[in-house]
């Protein structure tokens, strides 16, 4: 009776597999696909060894948590948001882990597309330096991209230096409409914060650094509850005249989660 209910066990293991990559939105590419430093030959996806789902460094608390928005001071002037129902790729480190959980609703109340990467400890040299973003703007063809890159950048040496691999990920984005979301600091940075805004324009940047947000037991990283609000602000600016692609996002209403494509990819191994 023993070893019959052993057969059923291993038999069923693959089916519950199975089940759950249906509703996942995590993409887990065929085993052998990895990461790595070469410059001119990327294949930015994951192996089966190396995946993982996509909450490694939120918490799941729901601690209340505040974000005061203050719209920035530069932008269109534009009275009405672009209403396309654009395809959004919204790439970048840790942060966007939070992030695209609530941005997710909003995609899906506003009639967008969305594709979520995450890269674990990446950095903005890291993003320039490889073919990452270009498979993935190929992959997607997006009408609209979201950026959240910095926070393993805040306390680097030659923050300065970091304009050259910032321009080069403008470069790739082309004459994609594109805001970039700033790292909301738990303690002052060296510098990357102030260049980011510098290169990419104060109606293109949101300064994440004046929110109060919970954060998690790692103590840098917002708790969900909190990314959830934080995001919430940056909706608010991404639909405002102080945009310089101001486009809908109307909040969302109906109280669902709501999952798009998401890419989870895990930091480059020497």
């Amino acid at each position: 009776m023993k070893s019959y209910l052993k057969l059923i066990a291993i038999l069923l293991l693959p089916l519950a597999f199975v089940i759950w990559y249906a509703y996942s939105p995590v993409e887990i590419p065929p085993p052998g696909w990895k990461l790595s430093k070469a410059s001119n030959s990327l294949t930015p996806t994951l192996s089966k060894e190396e995946g993982d789902s996509i909450s490694q460094t939120f918490s799941k608390g729901e601690e209340e948590a505040t974000a005061p928005f203050t719209p920035p001071s530069e932008g269109t002037g534009e009275a009405v948001p672009d209403t396309t129902a654009h395809h959004i790729l919204f790439f970048g480190d840790s942060m966007v882990e939070g992030l695209l959980r609530r941005m997710n609703c909003y995609a899906f109340a506003n009639g967008y597309k969305m594709t979520n990467v995450v890269w674990y400890s990446s950095t903005t040299e890291i993003w320039a330096k490889t073919d990452t973003l270009r498979y993935f703007i190929n992959k997607v063809q997006p009408t609209f991209a979201m950026i959240s890159i910095g926070t393993n950048e805040q306390f680097v040496k030659d923050a300065a230096g970091r304009e050259t691999y910032i321009r080069q990920i403008l470069k790739e984005l082309g004459d994609t409409p594109f805001i970039w979301i700033g790292v909301p600091a738990w303690k002052e940075d060296t510098g990357i914060n102030d260049l980011t805004k510098k290169v990419v324009g104060e109606s293109r940047y949101f300064d994440s650094r004046g929110l109060t947000l919970q954060r998690g037991r790692d103590r840098m990283h917002p708790t969900f509850s909190a990314a959830s609000l934080w995001m919430d602000s940056v909706a608010v600016w991404m639909s405002s005249p102080s945009t310089a692609h101001p486009i809908r996002m109307d909040k969302p209403t109906d109280g669902r989660k709501h999952t798009y494509k998401t890419y989870a990819l895990q930091p480059i191994r020497d």
